[in-house]
């Protein structure tokens, strides 16, 4: 290759670089960082997966290339003495020629895929691994100097992006977030509530609102203290979050009251939902994440459009709800804004 020529990949590969690290939004960082290694390497497909040390695992996200079936299982765990454990661990790039007859390369799906070469990027920033830079082929191959010299430009500056956007996200969800619930916050929440009225309106949908709230928490304060009340405030929220629904949000209205917003979901299934699972669940790992203290709580639901046709409304409705919950707990701990819902259960 000329030394012109050269020059002018180099540039390209650095014009690329000054984009990827401009960005903060961490799955445009990777598209971008994936197409332009597929380019430098000349290979037909490729992907980037991201670390989770917490786990052990990596999980692809982003990629081109592949099958449906090889991307239908996008996660794996790191096995010791295998490929992505040896990648992990390695120096440098791993470049693998020919992958048959390699007994480290085991992994089913990428056999059937068809995967005959293949060059490994571990993405390494501050000695931490953040992720891996696949790119492969269906064929085996040898690889130029140059464009592998140029991969590990890429993935140079692709752990700086990753790691900054990972570090926008997580200023952005904590400006969302409340921190001792880790549920969204009442600011937060507003803007959520907002958003799926006008989506139910827009499509003749209805959805409910529940409030949450802790059965006679002052006297808990009163009796072991603002820490023990911060703590089970917090083994609330992750109770919470653990017994909703991937669709359901959640946040901290205010004080030791939640809110939970299930999309799509008329008032009669909100109230079945409640007393055949999630109150019982929540109240369940709120006992045992606040150290067994026997808390309970009421809960009040109400529906758009029967309930309310405005945030206010609905909030209200549901509050109504709730404090008919409470005083007649004795028969019955979650209060409905109109009694359809009790006489269906």
């Amino acid at each position: 290759m000329g030394i012109l020529k050269q020059h002018r990949r180099l540039d390209d590969i650095l014009s690329t670089a000054r984009i990827v690290v401009s960005q903060l939004d961490l799955e445009r960082v990777l598209a971008i960082v994936l197409r332009k290694s597929l380019d430098v390497t000349g290979m037909k497909a490729g992907s980037i997966a991201l670390y989770d040390p917490a786990t052990n695992t990596l999980r692809i996200h982003a990629h081109r290339g592949f099958s449906r079936s090889f991307l239908s299982s996008r996660d794996w765990p790191v096995r010791p003495g295998g490929l992505t454990d040896r990648i992990l661990h390695a120096k440098g790039i791993t470049i693998i020629n020919d992958t048959t007859n390699k007994a480290f390369f085991s992994n089913p799906l990428a056999v059937s895929e068809g995967i005959k070469s293949l060059v490994c990027v571990p993405l390494v920033h501050q000695r931490e691994i953040v992720g891996v830079l696949y790119v492969d082929d269906f064929e085996p191959r040898t690889f130029e100097k140059e464009g592998l010299q140029e991969l590990e430009i890429l993935a140079s500056f692709a752990t700086i992006a990753i790691s900054n956007a990972r570090a926008y996200r997580e200023i952005q969800q904590k400006a969302i977030t409340d921190s001792l619930t880790g549920l969204f916050n009442r600011g937060c929440f507003e803007d959520i509530l907002s958003r799926e009225l006008q989506r139910a309106e827009r499509h003749g949908r209805e959805f409910t609102l529940a409030l949450v709230d802790v059965d006679d928490f002052k006297q808990f304060n009163d009796r072991f203290g603002h820490q023990a009340g911060d703590a089970a405030l917090a083994a609330l929220g992750a109770a919470i979050r653990k017994s909703i629904r991937s669709t359901d949000l959640a946040a901290r209205y205010g004080g030791d009251e939640m809110a939970i917003i299930l999309p799509e979901t008329r008032l009669e299934k909100a109230y079945n939902l409640f007393t055949r699972r999630i109150k019982n669940e929540i109240e369940m790992e709120f006992r045992t994440l606040s150290a067994g203290h026997s808390l309970a709580v009421t809960i009040g639901i109400a529906s758009y459009p029967q309930d309310g046709m405005t945030e206010r409304n609905l909030v209200l409705a549901a509050d109504r709800a709730l404090l008919d919950a409470k005083k007649h707990k004795n028969k019955r701990m979650i209060g409905c804004a109109h009694p359809v819902a009790l006489a269906a259960s």
